[in-house]
């Protein structure tokens, strides 16, 4: 798991109150039969019982133009709604799920009508798109100063806010 997997997992048990299972292996076949493998970022449940699917790709700088976006949204909706993730309904029991996308704001670029145009294309396949920049926010927001955690990312949280050094 990288650390921004590790952010998003932290946010989903503390802020959001889920139950997590991270890099889910499974088997991909490719057209002329190699194989290889790839994960499912994090699989989670609330306390409602209702599963969700999250696929994250923290960008710095990258953002989808017109003349890389339709690969790189093929690859991403390849990666979300490809036939091998049937290992997520192995693990819940053929239960529907949510799925969502975590990227940076800045990866759908800058305009509103290029983030707009993106947004459509998620919906119109039923994938939520969830931002880090909020997700750090409210993760910020939510940790108090007083207190311990075993995370690391939630105990430097923690600490930088107690020097000061991060404002919630």
């Amino acid at each position: 798991m990288n650390v921004n997997e590790e952010i998003v997992e932290n946010w989903l048990k503390f802020c959001k109150n889920q139950f997590t299972m991270s890099n889910i292996k499974f088997k991909v076949v490719g057209k002329k039969g190699g194989s290889n493998y790839s994960d499912i970022d994090i699989l989670a449940v609330d306390s409602n019982g209702i599963y969700h699917v999250y696929e994250i790709k923290w960008r710095s700088k990258a953002s989808l133009t017109k003349s890389n976006s339709d690969d790189r949204l093929n690859n991403i909706f390849n990666q979300i709604l490809r036939k091998e993730r049937d290992k997520i309904s192995e693990i819940i029991r053929n239960s529907e799920y949510h799925q969502y996308f975590i990227t940076t704001r800045q990866y759908f670029g800058k305009t509103d009508v290029k983030k707009d145009f993106f947004t459509k294309e998620f919906q119109k396949r039923n994938i939520g798109i969830l931002y880090f920049e909020d997700i750090l926010k409210e993760l910020i927001d939510r940790i108090p100063i007083k207190g311990s955690y075993d995370s690391a990312i939630l105990q430097t949280i923690r600490m930088l806010k107690y020097y000061n050094l991060i404002k919630a």
